[in-house]
């Protein structure tokens, strides 16, 4: 029950709104309009439920039935866009269904061909014929067609190359390049994957690099193929190189045994870049010098010098001298 001084209040309260909304006059002109401006806007809304008009709506994917040795090596599409015309009444009914916005997909019931499943405007107006009835008509899909490319679960590991170009600054020497993980597996139709023996990292530069660097590179890959992963480690060694000689006995290769060559001097001189970190790592034991029997020309005059052996890591390699002279002998039994 309410109080006495409550009902009091409230009553106050009315005869105060009460006294402000006599207050307010509506000019007679503007209510009219406001009449007007309403029929008008009911009527232009009928007879815009009258007219044909083309909607369109979006609709979820769902493929179902798909076996389990398919794997899919390319992005299936969440959804598509589709355009229905019809007259307007038509449409504001459709809307109204509390139907799924949903398209549900047969594996099974798709065209297939070369591994490759293909959803076209045929296939959607397919599955929404029973939705739309006799008032609404499927005009197009957006896009028209998509091709989804597939696997049987076919794949094989095939290793990973560096794309790209890499400088230093000055009195710094590029030691190598490591790649993490340095293979990776790749999946794709088999037509497209007997073609596959490597893949490349996504091409970039690397300029005036001054320490080693570590980034990370996609992998450069191409429509219908699956890469795992579909990304590399990159590391980039930088350090800093000095000048290093070692000497290194000279050997005569392809020489019968019927001859001894001899040479003057009998060692030469190899000089390099190495890194500050290699430099005691690397002797004479890691080169070979040669000189190729088949290119004296047995004058006994001067021959070639040629590095057979010489380790990775290093720039630059010089050998001195480049020309050397010789005895040729026959060999004694």
């Amino acid at each position: 029950m309410l109080k006495k001084e409550q009902i009091e209040k409230m009553t106050g309260a009315c005869r105060v709104l009460a006294r402000r909304l006599r207050l307010v006059r509506i000019n007679r002109n503007l209510l009219v309009f406001l009449i007007f401006l309403a029929i008008s806007i009911i009527f232009w809304f009928m007879q815009a439920l009258k007219d044909a008009s083309t909607t369109t709506f979006t609709y979820d994917l769902r493929l179902i039935n798909v076996p389990k040795e398919v794997v899919f090596t390319s992005e299936m599409p969440k959804s598509v866009s589709i355009s229905i015309n019809g007259r307007g009444w038509s449409i504001l009914q459709y809307l109204s269904k509390n139907e799924s916005r949903e398209l549900v997909v047969d594996f099974n019931d798709v065209e297939k061909s070369h591994s490759k499943i293909i959803f076209d405007n045929n296939l959607w107006r397919r599955l929404l014929q029973k939705r739309l009835g006799n008032t609404l008509k499927f005009v197009s899909a957006t896009p028209s067609e998509q091709v989804i490319y597939y696997s049987n679960g076919k794949s094989k590991r095939v290793p990973v190359v560096f794309n790209g170009l890499v400088t230093t600054e000055l009195q710094h020497l590029l030691c190598g390049i490591q790649l993490k993980p340095d293979s990776i597996d790749v999946v794709a139709p088999n037509y497209l994957l007997d073609s596959i023996s490597e893949v490349q990292t996504v091409y970039k530069d690397f300029k005036g690099l001054e320490d080693t660097l570590v980034t990370t590179l996609p992998l450069h890959t191409t429509t219908g193929i699956k890469l795992i992963p579909d990304s590399v480690r990159v590391k980039i060694c930088v350090d800093l190189f000095t000048e290093k000689t070692v000497e290194v006995p000279i050997y005569c290769e392809n020489i019968p045994n019927s001859k001894v060559l001899r040479t003057f001097p009998s060692k030469a001189k190899v000089t390099f870049h190495v890194s500050a970190t290699l430099f005691n790592q690397i002797t004479s034991d890691d080169f070979i010098v040669v000189v190729d029997y088949y290119e004296v020309k047995g004058d006994g005059k001067k021959c070639d010098l040629k590095i057979r052996k010489k380790p990775e890591g290093i720039s630059h390699v010089r050998i001195s001298p480049e020309q050397i002279e010789y005895v040729l002998e026959q060999a004694f039994e």
